[in-house]
């Protein structure tokens, strides 16, 4: 049997999970978009849950529905509290089911990390204890509130029925209310609802009643929860496998969905989105427990399944029943359709980068993904398409091979243009191709590998160590032109005299580094903390410097836990609010930038610095007054420096503007703002 065979023969089959009848065993799980207008499902749900049951997907399951206004924090999330959600719930649901997937409805209340900004109202929490040193500290429920929530939970389930949902999805996990009052590190009461491990289901075992109760005998009911909490005093698996004993004991569900983790502001929050720095399905040891304690349960295994072969891995293990692929969607909500089509090669697959998902949700930002700019503005870039495509511009010229050139490029000629794309160097992807040196960020190589392949075989000329002069464009006859051509390091080569590396230096090789390190992070990214932790892994002594509270304030707060931690077991000393000043011997003296005070970190033997970037934008500059100037678009870095979101997303839009000869579309238009 082939590998694509295997894929199909263990996963895309029909299958049964208790009452639910799905097409495959590939899920797309709760994952909040920030999408909701008003607290309700929008047309851009719609659109999105359309293209991935399109898609080929067997089961979709919505972002968290907020049972209770206590748990909304923000009007972009759903709230299923009110009878308004009904309709455009329905309308999502008439969606997906029109393209053949079934569709499910979580709901959950979010507990002491609700955001609160609509009102002026506390979170709710089972005991006074905060989700992280900056969150506020929540109120401790009475029993009257208690009872209160129960209700919500059976309402909110009534109205998922109403809506045409296929099943209910629970959540007792990730450190939401109803796991704070599962866990003992979160839930200090003495009354009915604390003490005991009896006591502390309580809550859980009135919600699973009521909501039973409110959708009848025979409806199915999901139950998220988490296997191991990851957190001192908290919940793990074995606790875990005995409270799920508890609950079928009492309860007739359909489907276990183990996932892991709490909500709380330290390392296991980076296991909840785990990002490239973890292997693979890092936790499938959970579900696997479930499924083995468990075995006429349905079990749904979650986190870092990137793709069809690593899920159809774990079904085959015996490891789980159904695999959840929330960031593999958003990559390509095609995944499966591609598969059973025979075009795999065409697939995006998911960096694990927790930048466009991840970095934007922490922000209360609609989400998106750098290697798919069109996931949550379907509509958008589809009137956009449709506009490049119905054009007369002919051909364009991309100026620059990294991510921001590679988007462009395709994009244009999958317009239908004939486009030339131009590197200065011998290989392409740009900074990306530097960035995957660094130590457990590899996977970043697949971005501009798949843009590589993709640009190839649209059709587009490509120039390697073609250095790209203003005379060539003027003279070229494009009737547009991408510039793309990255940025620069802005940063000190030299202090007092003595030199100072940059990250490319390091990572290509370029720099003879002593073992005693320095790494100044001015900023924020990957660049600054996360090449100090390649150095560390390298077996190199290492400080980290940052004029700023801390480091690493710009890398997703789902993954930046773990990044800490792993600092933490390399040894590596951060020095925040310093700023360095002067070489003193072999001493590298810092000052505080709050206090004004000085300090001395000891036999220093080189720095890296990790500093601002400059557009590298000396083309656009000298076509300012050019005939061509009008037709000219810039991309990514070569237009501001930022990160690989921005390039990818932007590098479409210029891509798609040049085929289309400007912006000629009110909601292609909406895009601009978006970048």
């Amino acid at each position: 049997m082939s590998a694509a065979d295997r894929i199909t023969d263990l996963l895309l089959r029909p299958v049964r999970a208790g009452r639910l009848a799905l097409r495959n065993r590939v899920v797309v799980p709760a994952h909040t978009t920030n999408y909701a207008e008003h607290g309700l499902p929008s047309a851009r749900h719609v659109a999105y849950h359309r293209e991935r049951a399109r898609g080929g997907v067997g089961l979709i399951i919505t972002e968290g529905i907020r049972v209770h206004p206590t748990s909304l924090g923000r009007d972009n999330t759903i709230s299923g509290f009110d009878d308004d959600v009904v309709a455009p719930l329905a309308a999502v649901a008439d969606a997906v089911h029109a393209e053949g997937a079934a569709f499910a409805a979580q709901l959950l209340h979010t507990g002491r990390q609700s955001g609160g900004h609509l009102t002026l109202t506390p979170p709710w929490g089972a005991s006074a204890v905060r989700w992280a040193s900056s969150g506020r500290t929540p109120h401790v429920l009475s029993v009257a509130e208690i009872a209160e929530v129960v209700e919500s939970f059976g309402a909110s389930a009534r109205r998922m029925v109403r809506a045409g949902v296929d099943a209910v999805e629970v959540h007792l996990g990730h450190g939401h209310l109803l796991q704070q009052f599962l866990s003992p590190a979160t839930n200090r009461r003495d009354d009915a609802y604390g003490g005991s491990a009896a006591n502390r289901m309580r809550l859980s075992h009135e919600v699973l009643r009521a909501v039973r109760q409110s959708v009848g005998p025979d409806f199915p009911i999901i139950v998220r929860i988490s296997g191991d909490e990851f957190l001192d005093g908290g919940l793990d698996l074995p606790q875990m496998l005995e409270i799920v004993a508890g609950i079928r004991t009492e309860h007739d569900i359909d489907l276990l969905h183990v996932s892991h983790s709490a909500y709380a502001g330290e390392y296991t929050l980076a296991t909840q989105m785990a990002d490239m720095t973890f292997d693979p399905a890092p936790f499938r040891h959970l579900p696997a427990a479930f499924r083995a304690q468990f075995p006429d349960l349905p079990v749904l295994a979650v986190c870092r399944i990137d793709d069809l072969a690593v899920a159809a891995d774990l079904v085959e293990a015996g490891a789980a029943d159904l695999v959840a692929m929330a960031r593999a969607h958003l990559a390509d909500p095609a995944l499966v359709r591609k598969h059973l089509e025979g075009a795999r090669d065409t697939t995006r697959s998911c960096l694990a980068c927790n930048e466009g998902c991840a970095g934007r949700l922490e922000l209360g930002m609609p989400i998106t993904c750098v290697v798919n700019p069109e996931a949550g503005f379907e509509r958008e870039w589809t009137s956009l398409r449709t506009a490049s495509r119905s054009a007369g511009r002919k051909r364009v010229l991309v100026v620059g091979g990294g991510p921001g050139g590679l988007s462009a490029a395709r994009a244009a000629a999958e317009a239908g243009r004939e486009v030339t794309l131009a590197e200065r160097g011998a290989e392409l992807g740009g900074a990306v191709r530097v960035a995957t040196r660094m130590h457990r960020r590899q996977r970043l190589a697949l971005l501009v590998d798949q843009l590589e392949q993709a640009v190839v075989a649209a059709g587009v000329t490509v120039l390697r160590e073609h250095e790209v002069t203003a005379e060539e464009i003027v003279d070229g006859g494009w009737d547009a032109v991408v510039l793309a051509a990255g940025a620069t390091d802005t940063g000190p080569r030299e202090l007092a005299g003595r030199p100072v590396h940059h990250p490319a230096d390091v990572l290509l090789g370029t720099a003879s580094l002593g073992r005693r390190l320095v790494v100044v992070d001015e900023d924020g990214s990957w660049r600054g903390a996360g090449l100090a932790s390649h150095l560390a892994a390298a077996g190199h002594e290492v400080d980290l410097v940052s004029p700023h509270g801390t480091a690493a304030w710009r890398i997703p707060l789902y993954s930046r836990p773990a990044l800490v931690a792993a600092l933490g077991q390399a040894r590596v000393t951060v020095h925040a609010a310093r700023r360095v000043t002067d070489w003193r011997g072999d001493d590298l003296v810092l000052a505080d930038v709050v206090g004004g005070g000085e300090q001395v970190i000891p036999g220093v033997e080189d720095v890296v610095w990790a500093g601002p970037r400059a557009a590298a934008d000396g083309l656009r500059w000298r076509l300012e007054h050019s005939p061509i100037a009008g037709r000219i678009h810039t991309a990514g870095d070569a237009c501001a420096p930022r990160g690989l979101l921005e390039a990818t997303f932007e590098g479409r839009f210029a891509g798609l503007t040049a085929a289309a000869g400007g912006v000629t579309d009110a909601a292609a238009g909406s895009l601009v703002g978006q970048i």
